[in-house]
């Protein structure tokens, strides 16, 4: 027998086996690695969005800003244009206060001128009266007289 023991047949090397549990940790492994590579691409996707949407949030700032700014100009230009108009305005609202001051002076005196023409008109008046009376009375010897 020691003939036929050398003589064995070399072993062969152990079959690989699949069982259940085998298959279940690869699928499991290849459903991980393909949930990470779609995360990953998912979260890079969204980074770069974000990244754009934040460039182009930072430009819309940036116009509305400088929009702001050229409206604060454009304010502040005719604020001082319209305080140099003030300024127009108050002097010819002085030059009117005294124009109008200087109107109402000269309608007081110009009253004052009236009422002394009117005394005075009053005086006349009054004299002619008398005046009157006086020749009338002056006037009624004579026509009582017959004519010669």
């Amino acid at each position: 027998m020691t003939g036929i023991d050398g003589m064995q047949l070399p072993r062969r090397s152990p079959r690989l086996e699949w069982n259940l549990n085998t298959i279940l940790n690869l699928l499991t492994l290849v459903g991980m690695l393909a949930g990470g590579v779609y995360i990953w691409a998912n979260t890079t996707r969204d980074i770069e969005d974000l990244m754009k949407w934040r460039l182009s949030h930072e430009d819309y700032h940036k116009e509305r800003l400088a929009e702001t700014r050229a409206r604060e100009a454009s304010f502040n230009e005719r604020l001082r244009a319209e305080e140099v108009r003030g300024d127009d305005v108050d002097r010819k609202i002085d030059n009117l206060t005294y124009r109008v001051t200087v109107a109402e002076q000269s309608a007081v005196s110009i009253m004052s001128f009236i009422k002394d023409l009117q005394t005075g008109f009053n005086k006349q008046a009054t004299d002619i009266q008398v005046v009157e009376e006086i020749l009338q009375r002056m006037e009624a010897p004579q026509q009582d007289r017959p004519p010669h």
